[in-house]
């Protein structure tokens, strides 16, 4: 859902691929955002302004993330080739105050986060110990909750993009995975920092 809460953006698969399509949130036609010829495009996430959007796509034989503008035009990679390894980088999510993207990367053979700067396209790992995968950016735009086997079974995460320190929400059970943080919105005597 677009940050104004105007536009859904979904996956939509047949038998030639899976591609992106937008429809306004009140309903009404749906829009092809990918033309994905045969391949993937999955995990949209729209930029905070609603102008762009950054996905996943199999166009290039490996999973990249790619950018778009919100209607399809002007698609180009955002990762490709030098970090990480068979080139798999997915499941990006775009940070609040619009100036990273955080995804994941095959690393060593495992995933791991990284975030990657819009202006400059450098990238930074924040994640290497066990598995760790599906970043989800908080409001403060500084931590993420993603999922990680650091302690052995699968468990959620708050990350610290600054410091890279890493806090366990989850305990007990494993296979937790998919954490998603909630919008801030301002209530009285609330905090700014959201809640995964």
């Amino acid at each position: 859902v677009s940050r104004d809460g105007s536009t859904v953006v979904w996956a939509f698969g047949e038998e030639r691929g899976v591609d992106l399509f937008a429809v306004p949130f009140t309903g009404g036609e749906r829009r092809r955002v990918t033309v994905g010829r045969g391949t993937d495009n999955t995990s949209p996430s729209f930029s905070p302004d609603g102008r762009r959007i950054v996905f996943t796509t199999g166009r290039l034989g490996n999973p990249e993330v790619y950018i778009t503008d919100a209607d399809g035009t002007n698609a180009e990679p955002l990762t490709q080739g030098t970090y990480g390894e068979q080139s798999y980088r997915s499941d990006p999510d775009w940070s609040p105050d619009g100036r990273l993207v955080a995804f994941q990367s095959r690393v060593g053979g495992v995933f791991q986060v990284m975030t990657i700067g819009l202006r400059d396209r450098g990238t930074t790992q924040l994640t290497s110990e066990g598995r760790n995968e599906g970043p989800s950016w908080a409001p403060d735009s500084r931590h993420l909750v993603v999922a990680s086997t650091r302690t052995g079974q699968q468990q959620l995460f708050v990350i610290d993009a600054e410091t890279r320190r890493a806090r366990q929400l989850t305990r007990g059970g494993g296979g937790a995975r998919m954490g998603a943080w909630s919008p801030w919105l301002p209530v009285a005597g609330a905090s700014a920092g959201g809640r995964p």
